[in-house]
């Protein structure tokens, strides 16, 4: 498991036995910058950044960026196909003029180890803020975002033939106030779309934040299904896409089947993320006021153990001395250990980052926080990743974190992913 927070990146191989730590820098990014991580079948993990897109073959040891078209792309967002999880896709834009930007999806076979561009560049108009394949049916894609003056509509740009093609259907309500991130897509109907409009923050109290809606018909006709009255942090989808979770630190945790949409509330919890796989729902928290990080539900949202607390964090990652971890992050973990209140592991007295085993990577934070369903101001992200191959242990994309981000992205990954 990968969990993203605001002061780096933790990686656990054991279900949370152990979480180990890699500073930002080592993958190639700093400030508020908040990216999208995933998960391939290989066990390579990826990560869109500012500059490119990141990835690392040895467990988080050493990171390089993808040449190529990719190169100084930035990678707004990308998603790992659920069946097969040797695929990938990522959007990349970068602006070329006032209120135009050059938006192409790119996509990889063999789990991020050649990418070519798939299909034909998306309108100059169009920003984009997600992307998600549909899980029964690879040739759908869908792009949510906005376009410009006068109306900064919120959309969905979806394609039927893998980017061939591209046909736009307007989002109700959204626009650059209230701006479209998917939240997940049904995983046997291609036409059922789950969407988080971000509201901007009102003016009065209580008035109302963020909006799940949902489309049967990819886009054509939208209902919605809750309106809370905070941040939607968290949002969840049951791996047979029977039972749909959302929440935030406001609305706390809300659970519904998918057959009524009657959503009953299960747990007072300040939700900051929300991921479900074969092993039960996955909830990021507030440490002091939830007493946990991340917690695991085994009863669909009604009680949760810990599965991470910020005194966990045994440090840097273990890595040979010439990696890149061991060269960058060693000297900035000490700081960072008295921040979050990490103890040292196994004896361990120092920061070191050594030997060769390509272990876990963790980093979680003091006020983590982070959204499945879109990157919000308190995102982060986290996703599964086994300490050797990965197989079926793909699982998951959890989101972590507590400072203010450029680039707001919905959960996915965590997003619910």
């Amino acid at each position: 498991m990968v969990v993203r927070a605001t002061y780096g990146t933790l990686f656990t191989h054991d279900h949370g036995g152990e979480w180990r730590w890699v500073c930002e820098s080592a993958i190639g990014f700093g400030g508020f910058e908040d990216p999208m991580f995933g998960v391939l079948a290989d066990g390579r993990v990826v990560a869109g950044l500012f500059v490119g897109l990141s990835s690392s073959t040895n467990e988080g040891c050493d990171w390089s960026l993808a040449g190529g078209g990719l190169q100084n792309r930035y990678v707004v967002d990308l998603s790992v196909e659920k069946l097969d999880p040797s695929r990938v896709v990522a959007v990349a834009s970068n602006g070329i003029s006032p209120g135009e930007f050059l938006t192409q999806l790119w996509e990889s076979t063999n789990s991020g180890g050649q990418w070519t561009q798939a299909g034909v560049d998306l309108p100059v108009e169009f920003l984009a803020l997600t992307v998600d394949p549909a899980p029964s049916d690879p040739a759908r894609v869908y792009l949510s975002g906005r376009y410009g003056a006068p109306d900064y509509a919120g959309v969905l740009e979806r394609t039927s033939d893998r980017g061939q093609t591209w046909e736009r259907v307007d989002i109700p309500g959204s626009n650059d106030t209230s701006l479209p991130y998917i939240s997940a897509i049904d995983p046997m109907d291609p036409d059922t779309v789950y969407v988080r409009l971000d509201r901007a923050p009102g003016e009065n109290p209580g008035d109302p934040s963020d909006v799940l809606v949902l489309t049967n018909t990819a886009g054509d006709s939208w209902t919605t299904l809750f309106e809370g009255e905070g941040d939607m942090l968290g949002f969840a989808l049951s791996p047979d896409g029977s039972q749909v979770a959302i929440g935030g630190p406001t609305d706390g945790l809300w659970v519904a089947p998918t057959s009524t949409y009657a959503f009953e509330k299960v747990a007072e919890i300040g939700v900051k993320c929300l991921t479900w796989t074969e092993r039960g729902l996955y909830a990021c928290a507030d440490e002091f006021r939830d007493g946990f990080v991340v917690g695991l539900s085994e009863d669909d949202g009604r009680t949760f153990k810990p599965v991470l607390h910020l005194s966990e964090v045994c440090g840097p990652l273990k890595c040979d001395a010439q990696s890149g971890v061991a060269e960058t992050c060693t000297e900035e973990w000490g700081a960072v250990q008295l921040t979050i209140g990490a103890e040292s592991c196994d004896g361990e007295t120092t920061s070191t980052a050594s030997g060769p085993d390509g272990g876990t990577s963790s980093s979680t934070g003091a006020g983590a926080g982070g959204s499945s369903t879109g990157d919000k101001d308190e995102e982060g992200g986290c996703s599964a990743l086994p300490t050797g191959h990965v197989s079926s242990w793909w699982r998951a994309l959890l989101p972590l974190g507590a400072a203010a981000v450029l680039a707001r992205r919905r959960a996915r990954k965590s997003r619910g992913r």
